[in-house]
């Protein structure tokens, strides 16, 4: 910094002031600054910033899978808007492993991250006890936890949009593949149906591998099921999330059923891929954009102070994407 002032013909202050963004140097001063930053390829010390400012300026996003298109679409929107307020992000994969992500909140916590943006594998892990009662800010996505900041959807919602839907278009024999029963949207979904005089069969709950579905096991499983001559009379398939109804999809194709004329067939997320299938899949849509800009901005709230509230709750509303797989007929891509 010292040569930068001295080729530049400023000050040592003012070299720092350019390159920690004040906006009090004028544009002469800044452009010749910046100049001699990059004929010297000067790169600041930012661990010695953050032991000043006591900022690190990186914030860690803790998920279940990237590989999942929903979570790397809300990481991608994450990254963008923190990169626009000077932030860096760091991505913690855990792959549902409740060790791995306990190693990782501490790997992040270690590192001195301004925050946490965290999506739990286990709402029960004891380890997220300990972190409620941390220093550093963390929002919960996609699920609402006692005792943190939280953005999540109303699954509940979601899956009584997709019984209306269903029972709308006159199926009332429909299979429900997911990871419990226990799960919001089959709620919201059996719930729906009871409402309307439809009391929904046991057996046609195709239950897979937890909350991380595999499509390859959901492939195996539907096939199976459908395969059988007693299940011969159902004529929709209600899946967990795009990635289950895609297995289900290519189960159901490969038995030589036609979509949506023999079974209808609808999934939840709406991730990019659901457009691109053949036919196009019906989905519920959740605000991965709104998701990942406001769990960013009640963290960046928590990490300089200007929120006192506790417990902020946020519920996002789904929306329900009609297209080939239940209608026929493409009404959204």
């Amino acid at each position: 910094m010292k040569e930068i002032a001295k080729k530049a013909g400023v000050s040592q202050a003012t070299v720092s002031r350019v390159i920690n963004g004040h906006s009090s140097v004028t544009p002469d001063k800044r452009q010749k600054v910046m100049e001699w930053v990059r004929k010297l390829d000067y790169q600041p010390n930012l661990t010695a910033q953050s032991l000043v400012s006591n900022q690190s300026y990186l914030i860690g996003i803790v998920v279940p899978d990237i590989s999942n298109p929903f979570f790397s679409e809300v990481v991608r929107v994450v990254e963008s808007e923190a990169d626009q307020h000077g932030y860096s992000v760091i991505i913690c994969n855990t792959e549902g492993n409740l060790q791995k992500e306990r190693n990782y909140i501490n790997v992040l916590r270690s590192r001195q991250v301004d925050g946490i943006l965290l999506v739990p594998s286990d709402a029960t892990s004891s380890h997220l006890n300990s972190l409620k009662k941390a220093n550093t800010p963390v929002v919960v996505i996609t699920q609402n936890l006692t005792g943190f900041d939280s953005v999540s959807l109303s699954h509940m919602h979601g899956g009584e949009q997709v019984a209306k839907h269903l029972l709308d278009l006159g199926h009332t024999n429909i299979v429900f593949v997911a990871g419990s029963k226990k799960d919001e949207k089959f709620i919201g979904f059996k719930r729906t149906l009871r409402q309307n005089g439809i009391i929904f069969n046991d057996d046609n709950f195709i239950e897979c591998g937890g909350w991380q579905l595999n499509s390859r096991e959901v492939y195996n499983k539907v096939k199976t099921y459908l395969s059988k001559k007693e299940n011969s009379d159902i004529t929709a398939l209600f899946a967990y999330n795009d990635l289950a109804a895609f297995g289900a999809m290519h189960a159901i194709q490969d038995l030589g059923l036609d979509i949506p004329k023999d079974i209808a067939l609808i999934g939840f997320d709406n991730t990019f891929l659901s457009a691109e299938t053949r036919p196009s899949l019906s989905t519920v849509a959740q605000p991965t954009g709104e998701m990942g800009r406001i769990s960013l901005e009640i963290l960046f709230k928590r990490i300089t102070a200007k929120e006192s509230e506790k417990g902020i709750e946020v519920i996002l509303e789904p929306r329900l994407v009609v297209r080939e797989s239940t209608r026929g007929i493409d009404l959204d891509l």
